[in-house]
């Protein structure tokens, strides 16, 4: 039947948001093909990285590369279920602020349980009131630079537009995933 969701697509479109999302890992990061994995200050990087990322940051050319690691838990596990993700928007908070927000645009197919995801993300500030919020990722700056666990103070949100027969659906709000349970390094 094209042109209309079966009852399948619409339990697991259900389902998928009704899941429970928890980031358990990040691996490879690399701002514009720099590995920040390990970045705690400015003076870890060449100083031609810095400028370019600097000069890619304030033109909103930033580019994050990443293989994620996301455990998605369905209300029914023994159920199977799929999901083709179309493009995701994301966003990261720090104590409750938006700091960051970028989108994924290449699709990401999703299953129950644990899923590696390499993606490639277009990074920007997060904007209040029409402008850069520099505070925002000033504190962010500030808090990764302690070399402290900080996971506590972020929260990573998820947007994801889904392909149905009818077309993209994007989920009306954002899914907040959370933190592992274990120690697992982000």
């Amino acid at each position: 039947m094209a042109g209309t969701i079966s009852c399948k697509q619409a339990a697991d479109l259900k389902a998928f948001t009704e899941a429970n999302y928890k980031l358990q890992g990040i691996e490879d990061l690399r701002l514009n093909g720099v590995d920040v994995t390990d970045k705690r200050s400015p003076f870890d990087f060449r100083s031609t990285q810095g400028d370019s990322l600097l000069n890619a940051f304030t033109t909103n050319k930033l580019k994050a590369t990443t293989i994620l690691y996301l455990d998605v838990q369905m209300p029914e596990p023994e159920v199977t279920r799929s999901m083709q993700v179309t493009s995701l928007t994301w966003q990261l908070l720090v104590d409750g602020r938006e700091t960051l927000t970028g989108t994924v645009t290449q699709p990401l197919h999703l299953t129950n349980g644990l899923n590696k995801l390499p993606v490639t993300s277009s990074v920007a500030l997060a904007e209040v009131e029409g402008l850069q919020n520099y505070e925002g990722f000033s504190l962010l700056t500030t808090l990764i630079s302690s070399g402290q666990d900080v996971r506590d103070r972020m929260e990573f949100r998820i947007k994801p537009t889904i392909e149905t027969p009818v077309g993209p659906i994007t989920l009306p709000d954002y899914i907040t995933v959370t933190k592992p349970s274990d120690t697992a390094a982000l």
